[in-house]
């Protein structure tokens, strides 16, 4: 059963101009709206549609319903022998002349301008041959060379992309994810030709595949079970990817059943696995009968050669058989060597999944499964155990794992990884750390997590609950509604989070927040509360707060916007060690100021982007620090003037246990500059009787400093008798270094979080990176999965 019509698909965007990890309609004009130069990579797993839409791209070309902006349109797929073997850069030109020449009747002059109005679609990078890569990194060289002012569209399978990225720089990069649900029901709408009682039978029975039904964004997984829907007999249908494929296998091989069919079948099965670690997936192919398992494949017009080859009908059936085959051929004991030395090669991974559904895991291969990852999360991993079909097996493997971590995750993901993860979860009783920061996650993923979990609702009430001690859903758009979901996990769940970021999750004030504030009176264990940035104004969160503070292990919290009276509240009935604050008015700053006496447990208090003026230091700071008891004072990108600076400088000299002050991000200038330096030494003897506690570190980057207050400070830093650290920005690296060479000599000089860090060289160090009173900052910012963060932020700019 074919679909002849084009579906809309979905992509995440990599790359590009649109918001980094948000889902939206691939659009065909909208993906190759660059200017001349650019190059576009496209990925996307097997079955999903990217040689369907490189195919798309030509013919909406062609009508005239898209890209009208190209003059020529020429797609080449590296399936194709001949591409393989011009493929070089002594050739690469003139097979594309000559492909053009062909499609056209007036032979363009494509090399006189470089390209210029060229679309060249290069489909199925992972289809080349794989032993000269680096031959391939010539060829793209000299395409950029000779058409330089052509758009270059290549897709390839996720596994392939790092190979492409590491040479080309490319404009957009694209990953598609399949099917969303309305675009399912269009496909099956299509396919059952408006046959409404065929489609409600079909959603219907899929309603008993859970697992399968999480595959089915995957248009070929989902054209292949309506085949199998329409094809069966059997009520039941399949409930894994495996046993999909084994039955649309069997239904080939009825369909084109010789006699000898066993035989052929093992042939197939053995090209396949031959082929798979070859890198190769087209053969040539004498027989004249493969059981429909495989396609003829042909040269592009008008070459010599005319070789007879095949290929099986989809790389994915490829692998299938790939993987039947060793499960049907090898002992045990090579059985498990293999598994072990593929189960972690990426490109392998589809048929180590198909190996798990085969093998059911059985008989110690479950025990090759590791759930943790060097750097980047192998969530794949949890696919396999979805194939084999025994939910206490499962549990088993899971619970082999103290922690499990799910961070740093190197592919987009969906809402189908969510079930997974969900059920996953419930199958376990380990403990688990979520990090999913700027992943374009909606209410939609939480259902899907929250469905997950209670598809295995039975197995879990008769067994421990699973721990979740962190989960960090910062920067992306759940809503109140996907709050709202998660929060629906049962209280077993609730009361083991230790640490919950929730930071500018596009959450509002509304009844269904108002519903969701009694959930976290059961976050039993809750020590760190991420929560600003969001959608609410002073005064809406007082509610929160209250619930907040009668929660006795609560360490951390971080809000935006609050009222003087949630200012007083956090502080006054509380046990907080760590308060992190955002946009706060004047008011609600010197409210802040001034109760910073109420919380005796406090010693870290941060405010970000919100303007201090120099009479609320006067009336607030002054007379509050020297009764206070943190040992670090941050006030950030809050407009701190020298004056400002000044007077701070000099309450600080009061306070018995500040160590550390953090003013930068703000505009202080020489006055305050050289101000600040003259008291390195009174700061840190302070005018206060022992025990009192020194203060060692200064925080000032990113002010307005010249050269005068640069001379000031490492001046008067090499004069002290001990080890105190100032932060600078990093530009005046290369002055110190160069310019104030009869002091450089005398310092410690290190670089940290794009700072620099100074301090006197006058006592042996027993590390060179001073320890940094920020390094929290924006800590769900990090261990998240999108991109190593290179550069922690800490404030945005003043609004």
């Amino acid at each position: 059963m074919v679909v002849s019509e084009f579906i809309p698909l979905n992509k995440v965007t990599l790359k590009g101009e649109n918001t980094i990890g948000q889902m939206s309609q691939l659009s065909i004009d909208e993906l190759c709206n660059v200017p001349p130069s650019s190059w576009i990579l496209i990925e996307g797993v097997s079955g999903i549609g990217k040689s369907t839409l490189a195919y798309e791209m030509l013919k909406q070309w062609k009508d005239g319903t898209a890209l009208q902006n190209y003059s020529y349109v020429l797609l080449l797929r590296f399936r194709n022998e001949n591409v393989h073997q011009y493929w070089s850069p002594s050739k690469v030109t003139q097979l594309i002349q000559e492909c053009l020449n062909e499609q056209y009747h007036e032979q363009p002059d494509i090399l006189s301008n470089s390209g210029q109005d060229l679309l060249l679609i290069l489909e199925g990078y992972d289809e080349l041959p794989k032993k000269e890569l680096e031959c391939h990194a010539q060829v793209f060289y000299q395409l950029n060379r000779n058409f330089h002012n052509a758009v270059v569209v290549i897709t390839t399978h996720p596994s392939f992309s790092y190979q492409l990225s590491d040479k080309i720089l490319f404009a957009k990069k694209i990953e598609i994810i399949g099917f969303d649900k309305p675009n399912q029901d269009q496909y099956i709408k299509v396919a059952f030709k408006n046959d409404k009682a065929k489609q409600d039978q079909f959603k219907e029975s899929i309603k008993s595949c859970p697992i399968i039904a999480q595959h089915l964004s995957v248009p070929l997984h989902l054209a292949i079970m309506i085949k199998v829907f329409s094809s069966s007999t059997q009520k039941l249908l399949p409930q894994t990817i495996t046993e999909l494929y084994e039955s649309f296998a069997m239904i080939l091989i009825c369909k084109n059943s010789p006699q000898n069919e066993e035989s052929i079948f093992k042939k197939c099965c053995e090209i396949a696995y031959e082929g798979l670690l070859k890198q190769q997936i087209v053969f040539d192919c004498d027989e004249t009968n493969t059981l429909g398992l495989m396609q003829r494949e042909s040269k592009i017009p008008g070459k010599d050669g005319g070789i007879k080859a095949v290929s099986f009908l989809h790389f994915k059936m490829q692998e299938f058989l790939a993987a039947y085959h060793m499960q049907a051929e090898f002992l045990l004991k090579e059985q498990k060597k293999l598994f072990e030395k593929y189960n972690s090669h990426q490109q392998l991974f589809p048929t180590m999944h198909f190996f798990s559904g085969l093998t059911k895991l059985q008989k110690d291969l479950h025990k090759i499964v590791k759930l943790t990852g060097a750097y980047t999360f192998p969530l794949d991993q949890f696919y396999h155990l979805m194939e084999i079909k025994n939910d206490a097996l499962v549990s088993e493997m899971l619970n082999e794992n103290g922690m499990i971590d799910v961070s740093r995750v190197s592919r987009a993901i969906t809402v189908q990884d969510f079930y997974i993860l969900g059920r996953c979860f419930g199958l376990s009783s380990c403990s688990w750390k979520f990090g999913f920061t700027i992943r374009g996650l909606t209410s939609e993923h939480m259902k899907m997590f929250v469905s997950g979990f209670t598809d295995v609702l039975p197995y879990v009430q008769s067994r421990q609950s699973p721990n979740l001690e962190r989960i960090v859903l910062s920067l992306n758009p759940i809503g109140n509604e996907g709050l709202a979901t998660f929060l629906s996990l049962p209280r077993s769940v609730l009361r083991t989070i230790t640490e919950f970021f929730l930071r500018a999750a596009s959450l509002m004030n509304n009844d269904c927040f108002k519903d969701c504030i009694t959930k976290f009176e059961h976050f039993h264990a809750l020590e760190t509360f991420l929560f600003h940035d969001n959608e609410f104004k002073e005064g809406e969160q007082q509610q929160l707060i209250d619930v907040l503070c009668t929660l006795k292990h609560l360490e951390k919290v971080s809000f935006s916007s609050l009222s003087p009276q949630e200012c007083f509240t956090l502080l006054s009935q509380s046990h907080l060690t760590e308060l992190e604050l955002y946009e706060l008015s004047f008011e609600s700053v010197e409210e802040l100021l001034i109760s910073l006496t109420q919380c005796m447990t406090l010693k870290c208090i941060e405010l970000y982007q919100s303007p201090i003026t120099k009479e609320i230091v006067e009336r607030s700071l002054r007379h509050s620090l020297p009764h206070c008891t943190f040992k670090e004072l941050k006030l950030i990108n809050c407009k701190i003037d020298s004056k400002m600076a000044n007077l701070i400088i000099d309450a600080a000299m009061y306070s018995p246990t500040l160590q550390v002050i953090d003013l930068s991000d703000n505009v202080i200038d020489d006055e305050g500059g050289c101000y600040i330096a003259s008291k390195l030494c009174a700061l840190y003897q302070k005018l206060l009787p022992s025990p009192a506690k020194k203060i060692t570190q200064l925080f000032l980057q990113h002010n307005c400093f010249t050269e005068t207050s640069i001379k000031e400070f490492t001046c008067k830093l090499i004069q002290l008798p001990y080890t105190f650290t100032i932060h600078l920005s990093l530009q005046w690296k290369d002055y110190i270094e160069t310019k104030l060479r009869h002091v450089e000599e005398l310092l410690l000089i290190n670089v940290q979080n794009d700072n620099l860090v100074l301090q006197a060289r006058h006592e042996p160090q027993h590390g060179t990176q001073a320890p940094s009173a920020t390094d929290s900052t924006n800590e769900d910012d990090t261990e998240s999965g999108w991109n190593k963060v290179k550069k922690k932020r800490r404030g945005r700019p003043s609004k």
